[in-house]
């Protein structure tokens, strides 16, 4: 994504819309983990005045993807291997918390909605589509998330996870974790028609620890 002249809207709250630029920017890594956040270049990348910028990064602060070093200025503050526990810990805690919400909410058509996501990555892994994969199973759990109405929770997740999207992206690199993740999914929506959330729910925390032992490789090199 191009922020060359990047202009924020002037008729929405400069500090929300600045948030949710410089937010989005992190989530996908066109300000990576230990990179400065410097007021001045992003005033005249986004074309405002510097003082949205100092409270953007004030409430990224607070929702800890920023940190103030001693030695001054603003980073993304980066992920370490002693937090990845913790982490996925409170992941599965959030999304069994939102799939019993799915079970309840899901209608034939949102059915038919992941059923068609689930066709289309089987299309894409057969084309060997690692992008669109990685895409695809993005779409999956944002489609997910839709369907539990818990936009809170969704936000929750997304910011305890953001600096572990390149890992992910890995990870549908990996043929094996590729396809364990592609049939996880596939039967998670089998157990969402039958609403079996019991099963659902055990089947999320054996994906998400998949997930953690293979995460925790990176880490650990």
């Amino acid at each position: 994504m191009s922020i060359e002249k990047l202009v924020i809207e002037k008729n929405k709250s400069m500090r929300e819309k600045t948030y949710e630029m410089l937010k989005k920017m992190i989530i996908d890594g066109t300000i990576g983990p230990g990179e400065r956040i410097k007021e001045i270049e992003y005033s005249e990348k986004f074309q405002i005045s510097r003082t949205p910028i100092r409270e953007a990064i004030r409430m990224l602060e607070l929702e800890g993807l920023v940190e103030n070093k001693k030695t001054g200025g603003v980073i993304v503050r980066e992920v370490h291997d002693s937090e990845l526990y913790e982490i996925y810990k409170i992941r599965i805690a959030l999304e069994n918390i939102m799939l019993e919400e799915v079970v309840k909410h899901a209608t034939s058509a949102d059915i038919k909605k992941l059923e068609k996501i689930i066709y289309d990555t089987q299309q894409e892994m057969a084309n060997e589509n690692t992008e669109n994969v990685f895409k695809l199973f993005s779409q999956f759990n944002s489609e997910l998330y839709r369907i539990s109405k818990l936009k809170k929770v969704s936000e929750m997740v997304q910011n305890i996870t953001i600096h572990l999207k390149k890992i992910r992206k890995l990870s549908i690199e990996d043929f094996e974790r590729k396809e364990a993740a592609f049939n996880d999914h596939k039967e998670m929506v089998e157990k969402i028609k039958k609403k079996d959330i019991e099963n659902l729910l055990k089947l999320n925390q054996t994906h998400l620890s998949r997930s953690l032992k293979f995460v925790a490789k990176f880490f650990n090199k």
